[in-house]
């Protein structure tokens, strides 16, 4: 399955996309919280790497990246503790834009207020680029979906 196949979209107002004859995705919006400028950069080449079509808004936190979901986007990629903020705050700030974006969060440890508060999924960064294939993987999933069903991932 080639990266495009794998990045099917659940609704077709989601995001700034648009689709192939075959309803692939031919771009890919993703929200990306994160304060290391340093991970941030590497997060960001090895994504567009994997989505060539990919469209990636930074943001500096909850405002940003509320203001990026009502504008349609795919998924929020937030760090667990951005400035001021932390990953539960980004993720109910989208829920309440739009509870069907998938809000996945990098960090080293994740406790369950944040995933009750609608963090789809946690990726340790010290995992170095497994780490990243693992977002990779979570990107995909959550533009294969769009929030309507249980995302499954740890």
């Amino acid at each position: 399955m080639s990266t495009d196949d794998s990045i099917r979209t659940g609704t077709a107002d989601r995001g700034a996309e648009s689709r192939g004859d075959d309803g692939t995705a031919e771009s890919l919006r993703v929200v990306h919280v994160e304060s290391d400028a340093e991970f941030a950069a590497l997060t960001d080449a090895y994504l567009r790497r994997c989505f060539p079509g990919i469209e990636l808004v930074h943001a500096d936190g909850v405002a940003d990246a509320v203001a990026a979901v009502r504008s349609g986007v795919d998924c929020v990629v937030t760090d667990h503790r951005p400035p001021l903020t932390d990953a539960a705050e980004v993720a109910t700030g989208v829920r309440r834009v739009d509870a069907g974006v998938p809000v996945v969060a990098l960090s080293g440890a994740l406790d369950d207020p944040d995933r009750a508060a609608g963090v789809d999924g946690a990726i340790s960064k010290r995992r170095g680029l497994d780490a990243l294939d693992a977002l990779v993987e979570r990107v995909s999933h959550a533009a294969a979906t769009d929030g309507s069903e249980p995302s499954g991932l740890p």
